[in-house]
């Protein structure tokens, strides 16, 4: 019996102890399990969402009017050299004849090519071509193809720099979120320390990088230790302009540019200002000189002298300016401006002009004022270059620009008697039929102001938009409106007329005037209109089409409600005069959302990006059964019955 119970008991103990394992290796399992969980979220965390395609050229009936390229970086990619910016991507050979032209909107997105670098995905099976851009993430080019790698928070979709890892990583730097890292599969933050930074240029390698901010100076991550360098730490200015490695193997000299000097960086150690008041844009370094560009000095030779020294500073070649980059291949220095490619062959030789583009119809890519006259001339106003006048074949263009035609808001075609006003930043501009300017009228001359935001014909006189408030022109002269007459802000954007009623889009509101008196005035306080700055205005029927700077397009029906359309009233930008009304259509320019058409006949909305040179539209006109688009980056055309 004893036997027995001594026996039951060892069964207890036994069980117990079975228990208690299970127990201790649920508990373990259940950790282990709780901890690959956590880690995945981490994990999860860290990656962040991109989508990467082949990018396809688009199918557009708009039709491209060639204007002058745009370059901010050069490259050697396969034996060919490649110029890109905001005109797209041109390709030449070796003895500089154009091989391709790659077209935003067309070939490639709608944004402009900032930097480009080479490099190898580490599961890749040949080098890349990766270009950064302003707003369409990094494309990386074969020389056949494009792909597109974007990642899907819009914050992070404009790439300011890009550098390729020996490790097969390529480092992105962002113009809000810091620097980040994509391997061919994955996008993730490279370190937390870099996080939040504004980049405007990387050099380095993997383990021992240098980034440049825009308004933070400079930040070496060494080791995985990151050291900000500003004003307070030495830096001649915050915002840095580039960087250059004299050693990049081993990053023994560093120099970083800004538009008041170069900072010299040794060992990581901050050493002194050379070149104190040169802007240097751009860098760049080969051990015994270093070479800095920028805007007006051109390309500006230093000699680093005795620590105690400033170093010596020979002048810069003056027949080159606004230099966008210095770069080597072959022993050849390479300097790009926006319209041209520049080489040195050795020390003692001076640079030499090796690729231009061809000469262009326009004499701008920033469109600001487009209007076609009665005998088919466009007329082409820039943001600030002046006009341009078309002749109606398309194949010459006459240029205008001096001290006030600049800066040009609105274009307006007086068909009665064949004249053109010409609204800007520094009076109202009057034309003959003949494209011969008559007369400058502006604040001498009793305008509210010298600024004309906009202009209407109103009465047989006009009806002028000002930052004081509104001027009427006519046979008595000039005689102005603002607050103090009831008018709901004195900033004045855009202005309409349709018989004796005058509306004024301001800064605060819409204003409807009568017979040259206020008779109502529209505020958020309004039911239907969500935003007061008002950026544009086009008669429909009897109602007015309104587009805000903000909360998109509304009508502002002639009983005074306002109503709101399914696709075109949302958070977006009205690009400011950039509205057009034809007998089929509404159209709109947004900022950075395409271009927003109304069909009549459908009355329904269509938002078209494919096929702009920009998804900024500043500009549009009708004539001759086409539309033109003015944009920020060039000029396009589509016959109207091509709209949706």
């Amino acid at each position: 019996m004893k036997a027995f119970a001594r026996l039951k008991w060892r069964y207890v103990v036994a069980l117990a102890l079975a228990l208690a394992g299970v127990a201790v290796f649920a508990v373990y399992w259940q950790a282990r399990s709780v901890l690959r969980q956590a880690t995945r979220e981490v994990r999860a965390q860290d990656d962040l969402r991109v989508s990467v395609a082949k990018f396809s050229p688009v199918t557009s009936n708009f039709a491209w009017i060639s204007a002058p390229a745009a370059f901010s970086s050069g490259a050697v990619y396969k034996g060919d050299f490649y110029l890109a910016g905001a005109s797209g991507l041109f390709q030449y050979d070796a003895h500089g004849v154009l091989l391709k032209h790659y077209r935003p909107g067309q070939e490639i997105p709608s944004a402009p090519l900032l930097r480009m670098t080479s490099g190898l995905f580490k599961d890749s099976k040949e080098p890349e071509l990766f270009i950064s851009t302003a707003g369409q993430g990094v494309l990386a080019f074969n020389g056949h193809d494009f792909r597109q790698i974007l990642p899907a928070e819009p914050d992070l979709q404009t790439v300011t720099a890009v550098l390729s890892l020996s490790s097969g990583q390529l480092l992105m730097g962002t113009r809000k979120h810091g620097v980040l890292t994509y391997d061919g599969q994955k996008l993730k933050p490279f370190h937390t320390a870099l996080a939040g930074l504004h980049v405007t240029d990387m050099a380095g390698s993997e383990a021992d990088l240098w980034v440049g901010t825009q308004d933070r100076g400079i930040v070496h991550l060494q080791a995985g230790r990151a050291e900000t360098f500003g004003e307070e730490q030495g830096m001649p200015d915050r915002q840095v302009f580039s960087i250059a490695l004299a050693n990049e193997k081993t990053n023994d000299k560093t120099y970083v540019g800004s538009a008041a000097g170069v900072a010299e960086f040794d060992g990581g150690k901050f050493v002194r200002v050379l070149a104190p008041g040169v802007f240097a844009r751009s860098l760049f370094a080969d051990g015994t000189s270093l070479l800095a560009g920028g805007t007006g000095q051109g390309i500006v030779e230093i000699t680093p002298g005795p620590k105690r020294l400033k170093g010596n500073l020979q002048a810069g070649t003056n027949d080159i300016s606004d230099v966008q980059q210095i770069f080597t291949t072959a022993n050849v220095l390479y300097a790009v401006t926006p319209h041209a490619l520049f080489s040195k062959d050795s020390p003692r030789s001076g640079w030499r002009r090796v690729l231009s583009p061809d000469a262009t119809l326009l004499a701008d890519r920033n469109i600001s004022a487009l209007a076609v006259d009665s005998t088919s001339r466009l007329w082409v106003g820039y943001f600030d270059r002046g006009l341009d006048l078309f002749a109606p074949d398309f194949r010459t263009t006459t240029h205008i620009e001096d001290d006030n035609v600049f800066c040009i808001n609105r274009i307006v075609l007086n068909t009665a008697n064949g004249t053109v006003a010409v609204a800007t930043a520094n009076g109202l501009v009057l034309f003959d039929q003949l494209g011969r300017k008559q007369q400058v009228l502006g604040r001498s001359d009793g305008l509210l102001a010298d600024h004309v935001t906009d202009a209407a014909l109103y009465r047989g006189g006009m009806v002028l938009a000002t930052p004081a408030g509104l001027t009427f022109l006519d046979a008595a002269g000039a005689h102005s409106l603002y607050a103090f007459h009831g008018l709901v802000n004195n900033h004045v954007y855009t202005v309409a007329a349709a018989g004796k009623e005058v509306v004024a889009g301001t800064l605060g509101g819409i204003s409807v005037l009568e017979d040259e008196n206020v008779a109502a005035n529209y505020t958020v306080a309004t039911r239907g209109l969500t935003h007061n700055w008002i950026s544009a205005l086009v008669r429909d029927g009897r109602d007015w089409i309104v587009g805000t700077y903000g909360g998109g397009i509304v009508r502002l029906r002639a009983d005074g409600h306002f109503e709101s359309f399914d696709v075109a009233t949302g958070k977006f930008e009205v690009y400011p005069n950039a509205m057009l009304s034809t007998d089929r259509h509404v159209l709109a320019g947004t900022l950075n959302n395409g271009l927003y058409v109304y069909n009549r006949g459908t009355n329904h909305w269509t938002v078209i990006t494919e096929g702009l040179p920009s998804l900024t539209v500043t500009a549009l006109a009708s004539g001759g059964g086409n539309i033109y688009v003015g944009t920020d980056n060039g000029l396009v055309r589509i016959a109207e019955q091509n709209l949706p």
